[in-house]
């Protein structure tokens, strides 16, 4: 058979084997409770282009628009603060909707994200109060000045210290350097959606062996990396390392947002796990998720499973009302079951080798 017409009768051979599958077991499917509209629709036989071109050009591309978005709408709102007219409640109120869509944006932390190093330079963890007075002491006037600045003196975790803990009032040094800082987070969320719609504009090829596979399998891993900087770093490590203190010292605490920044992250690492919509994703169009993927190919057991974990996960994280130290370890108990089913079936089911992940940046 000539090159052309293998290539034009492959997606034909996909739909009749996904075809083939969902009949074989469409009763099985049902007695596993899976949603009928996988039982009784086939599936398309989804491949590493299908997820890479709907993650770039739907999810990213839509999420870096996003807090491209409320991050210019933060600077408005210190500018107008700073210059008097207007209340810090207003202002926390667009850091708050800003550092959501960060959340999201970088839950799982890929391409752009990682190779600018954003996570860094606007949410280093933990703060340091005392680079933050020194960052106000220095005055810097522009983004070039800010360069000079070290990360924990800066982001979100800055700009909610300058909001809460120590709120900086109009008209004085400390609300000029929370304006710069703003300034900051609003030029990198800009040059984040620059990088990310290039992205969303690759011309996916299944003929490339190597483009869209690594795309995926770094997708994988960092979203594992993003799972695990949720459930260690922000919401385990704290309680662990709390000794004799009064409260764990979660990240957003001033803020009293530790647990909407959970939420948003884990709703973020879910929608790229599972898929709740009622329409099946178009390849090459829409976002596959993990569970579409993996029922695509046939794997149904493994993808109720997976679900199954996810689910459990999501009841957890849905149920923690407070950041109470029991009830934060109970949580971090279901999301490292999700963990362990990726590290142990999904991924190598996926043939993704998980190594090392620089979510956070570092």
């Amino acid at each position: 058979m000539n090159h052309k017409l293998h290539t034009a009768l492959r997606p034909l051979a996909w739909a009749c084997t996904s075809l083939a599958l969902a009949a074989a077991t469409l009763a099985p499917a049902a007695a596993q409770g899976i949603p009928a509209a996988y039982a009784e629709v086939a599936l398309p036989f989804y491949t590493p282009v299908h997820l890479s071109a709907g993650l770039t050009s739907q999810w990213y591309n839509a999420n870096a628009a996003a807090f491209a978005g409320s991050a210019q709408a933060l600077v408005e709102g210190w500018q107008q603060y700073c210059a008097g007219q207007g209340s810090i409640g207003a202002v926390q109120q667009r850091w708050r909707a800003a550092a959501t869509d960060w959340e999201r944006l970088s839950a799982v932390a890929l391409g752009p994200l990682v190779e600018r190093r954003s996570m860094r330079l606007l949410d280093f963890q933990p703060l340091r109060p005392a680079a933050v007075r020194k960052a106000i002491a220095t005055a810097p006037t522009d983004l070039r000045g800010m360069e000079r600045v070290g990360a924990p003196a800066k982001g979100f975790p800055a700009l909610e210290w300058l909001l809460w803990t120590e709120p900086a009032a109009p008209n004085t040094p400390a609300c000029s350097y929370a304006l710069m800082a703003a300034r900051e987070v609003q030029s990198e969320a800009q040059a984040l959606q620059q990088a990310f719609t290039r992205l969303a504009q690759t011309p996916w090829d299944e003929e490339d062996s190597t483009a869209a596979p690594t795309l995926m399998a770094e997708f994988i891993n960092q979203w594992i990396g993003g799972l695990e900087r949720l459930r260690w770093a922000q919401m385990e490590k704290p309680v662990r390392s709390q000794g004799k203190s009064a409260a764990p010292d979660f990240a957003r605490s001033a803020s009293q947002t530790s647990l909407q920044s959970w939420r948003a992250q884990w709703a973020a690492l879910q929608a790229l796990a599972v898929h709740r919509a009622g329409a099946v994703p178009v390849p090459g169009k829409d976002i596959v998720p993990i569970e579409l993927y993996l029922r695509g190919r046939g794997l149904n057991d493994l993808a109720q499973q997976w679900v199954d974990a996810v689910q459990a996960a999501d009841q957890a994280m849905a149920q923690l009302a407070s950041t109470d130290s029991e009830a934060v370890l109970k949580a971090v108990r279901a999301l490292n079951q999700v963990k362990q089913q990726m590290q142990d079936q999904v991924a190598p089911a996926l043939e993704v080798n998980i190594g090392f992940s620089d979510a956070d940046g570092d």
